[in-house]
């Protein structure tokens, strides 16, 4: 866009006065006012105040005046965040990247069974919660979209047998926290193959995760969509990837990770080889970073689509972002 543009839409009126440097312009600062003290250099796109000392390129005049965070101003200009491509970078002379996608091991019928029943109690449960669905609303879901994907509240932490899960017994119980319940199904039988819990008491600095996988999850990535002949968004989080679905399953498949270290199993590695446009949106942090740099180098197609604004495109949503106009103007339609 460039800051001259942007100090227009900013109502500033810059004045030409001066060819040097592509042309210089002079302007109120949209800081600390004033009439001309506000220079804006064209050719190499930089702004500087003679009172109050403000300077930069184009995303430091979106920091600077729209209050906008470094990534939310790296997207907004088109550029992509350097702290993300240095880590990234870091990562790159760090890794080797030798990989070889495995089968995803089917969860025991047993197991299966139970997670259904489980999903199924909490679904009930939710609808007897108005603060757990005031979550997923503030979320953007949509109460068709909650039976769609089947989500649910758990409204107490359980500590159970292994063995009644069909899992091999042993001291340690298996931990279902209270939280909302985020099930994936298989899309051929209809059956739970992972489940995942947002917990509900989760707070900064708590050194148990945000989310937890149920022990026994099948270890694969989730998939919402028709797949065939369409571009894949990349995600990290299962709620991410169902949200994109609710607002543009028709123009998109949206997968979820389940976290910034997970790998495809066989059948998605395979897939996405084949798919005509990969998007990368993983949530713009350390971890993030770091993926991106073995994704890049397992899938050379893969294209980075930042959230854009935020830290996820939860977030993004949370903020008035678009998530339909978003995922158009990524997929070039």
């Amino acid at each position: 866009m460039g800051i001259l543009v942007m100090a227009i839409i900013d109502g500033l009126k810059p004045v030409k006065v001066a060819s040097t440097k592509g042309g210089e312009y002079h302007s109120p600062c949209p800081s600390c006012g004033g009439k001309d003290r506000f220079i804006i250099w064209t050719k190499p796109n930089r702004y500087y105040c003679r009172q109050c000392g403000k300077f930069g390129d184009e995303i430091q005049y979106s920091r600077d005046f729209h209050g906008l965070s470094y990534a939310e101003a790296c997207k907004k200009s088109g550029a992509i965040p350097k702290a993300f491509l240095e880590r990234a970078h870091t990562q790159e002379k760090r890794s080797v990247y030798r990989f070889e996608p495995q089968e995803a091991k089917l969860p025991s019928l047993q197991w299966r069974r139970q997670a259904g029943s489980f999903t199924l109690y909490c679904q009930e449960q939710l609808k007897k919660s108005s603060p757990a669905l005031e979550l997923f609303y503030q979320r953007g879901f949509s109460s068709t979209s909650l039976e769609q994907f089947h989500l649910g509240w758990n409204p107490t932490s359980l500590w159970l047998h292994r063995n009644h899960w069909g899992m091999d017994p042993s001291d340690k119980k298996l931990w279902i926290p209270k939280g909302l319940v985020i099930p994936t199904y298989d899309t051929l039988t209809g059956e739970v193959i992972k489940l995942k819990i947002r917990r509900s008491d989760w707070t900064e600095g708590d050194k148990l995760p945000k989310y937890v996988e149920v022990s026994g999850s099948m270890q694969k990535p989730a998939l919402y969509g028709d797949w065939e002949g369409k571009p894949i968004i990349i995600v990290e989080s299962e709620l991410d990837a169902m949200l994109l679905h609710q607002f543009a399953s028709d123009l998109s498949v949206s997968m979820a990770l389940g976290g910034a270290s997970k790998r495809p199993d066989l059948l998605t590695h395979e897939l996405l080889i084949r798919a005509p446009k990969v998007l990368f949106s993983l949530d713009v942090d350390s971890a993030g970073a770091k993926a991106y740099q073995w994704w890049r180098n397992v899938y050379p197609h893969i294209e980075l689509c930042l959230p854009p604004v935020g830290k996820s495109l939860g977030d993004a949503y949370e903020k008035g972002v678009d998530l339909r106009k978003w995922i158009v103007e990524a997929i070039g339609l």
